[in-house]
């Protein structure tokens, strides 16, 4: 054995101890480089920009990312590479607040749940929403913070669908006001029939009041109406997806009323139903005024039927003569009416002379005139001779004054003179 092992030998253990300590550091520190990898990854990962900085000297720690290049910034930028940039960046509404909490962390003020949402100008010159959170991590002997962390958070797109909600809510707010204040009833049934909305004007004219809700379809119908409501409304409803019609409803005291109802199927985000909505209108008091309107008509109808029988009565005078008096005002109807009943009498009792009696007329015009021409020329075709007696001086001033052709036409001054002309007539045609 040399000299020199001979010295070495009592340190042998030593340096193997030694090397197998170093290689356990080494180990371990490979380990805490993986760590520390793995923690850096995650770190970038986050949705979260953390930056950790020494609020005593002023310069910054340690950061996941960049601000400016989160902003879209250049990492470099002048006046973007420190914490002034939290305040540079702030909307100008905001640089109040964002110094303030900044001062309020180096003062060792900050608090882990202090939290402030600003606005920061992006590069583009957009505004973007963030919050941002001081957390204090290391303090010195005299408890001034020496390590604050920084926690910043994108919440552009929460701010936008907070907004979005609210404008949502208001514009519900509104639907649910104008349906709550709307006149006709309003309800939103579920696909088992169960009433789960009925608006104001519902209740009230349901008679159900806030009972309404949570009732069942058979609570509003009488039987044989709820039988029509299962064969003709449902089934059309469910293939169609809408209804029109009108119901008749039942209330909780019995009575019924009469509702125009327009039903439709609502239908959820799948194209799947999932209710009933249905608008429904009181016509009951429509619906009565319509049919006492329509029985007033067939009495006017009946009354002026009757007035126009007794307006062109038919007197037999003799044999072969017959009298026709006539009053009140005569239009173009009437006058057609006077000429088929004239006809139809001079046909059925083979008359030979016809008289008109125009004493009761109000007014002769040309119209009037004209219509008792015609009504002379068509007796004329069935052989018989009409005369117009009544014709008093005004009337004949009119008849002269219109120029109207009275060719065909006997006038006498009264009913009696036209009588007696009638019964000469007949009696020399029975002499001939």
């Amino acid at each position: 054995m040399e000299p020199h092992e001979t010295v070495l030998q009592p340190h042998h253990g030593e340096l193997a101890a030694l090397r197998a300590r170093v290689s356990r550091l080494e180990q371990i520190e490979r380990d805490l480089r993986a760590e520390l990898s793995r923690t850096n990854a995650v770190l970038q990962a986050i949705p979260y920009l953390l930056c950790v900085h020494d609020p005593v000297e002023q310069r910054k720690l340690y950061e996941n990312r960049s601000l400016a290049g989160e902003l879209g910034y250049a990492a470099d930028e002048a006046g973007l590479a420190g914490l002034d940039a939290f305040v540079t960046l702030a909307h100008p509404d905001d640089q109040t607040r964002a110094r303030e909490q900044l001062d309020h962390a180096g003062e060792g003020q900050a608090s882990d749940l202090e939290e402030l949402a600003y606005r920061l100008r992006k590069a583009d010159g957009s505004w973007c929403w963030v919050t941002r959170r001081e957390i204090v991590l290391a303090r010195d002997g005299a408890g001034k913070p020496r390590q604050v962390m920084s926690v910043v958070q994108d919440i552009t797109g929460r701010r936008d669908m907070e907004v979005e909600q609210r404008r949502q809510a208001e514009e519900l707010g509104v639907s649910k006001t104008l349906i709550d204040n709307a006149l006709d009833g309003i309800t939103l049934t579920s696909m088992s029939g169960q009433v789960v909305y009925a608006n104001t004007a519902f209740k009230a004219m349901s008679g159900f009041g806030d009972g309404a809700l949570g009732c069942g379809l058979t609570d509003f119908y009488a039987p044989e109406s709820f039988r029509r409501l299962s064969s003709e409304v449902l089934p059309t409803l469910m293939k169609e997806g809408a209804w029109r019609g009108v119901l008749k409803i039942r209330r909780p005291d019995g009575s019924e009323w009469m509702g125009q109802t327009s039903a439709f199927v609502v239908m959820g985000p799948a194209g799947e139903p999932t209710g009933m909505a249905a608008f429904f209108r009181d016509i009951t008091e429509q619906l009565r005024y319509e049919e006492e309107t329509l029985a007033q008509m067939r009495v006017i109808q009946a009354q002026q039927a009757a007035l126009r029988e007794l307006g062109t009565p038919l007197i037999p005078i003799a044999d072969g003569v017959i009298a026709m008096p006539l009053i009140g005002t005569i239009d173009r109807e009437r006058a057609q009416q006077i000429l088929e009943t004239l006809l139809n009498a001079l046909g059925e009792k083979q008359a030979a002379v016809a008289i008109l009696d125009i004493t009761g007329v109000k007014a002769v015009d040309g119209e009037v005139a004209a219509a008792l021409v015609r009504v002379a020329q068509a007796a004329r075709l069935l052989g018989a001779d009409v005369v117009l007696s009544g014709v008093r001086p005004v009337v004949a001033q009119a008849l002269v004054d219109l120029g109207t052709e009275l060719r065909g036409l006997v006038t006498c001054g009264t009913l009696q003179s036209g009588i007696a002309y009638a019964l000469k007539r007949k009696a020399r045609s029975m002499t001939v």
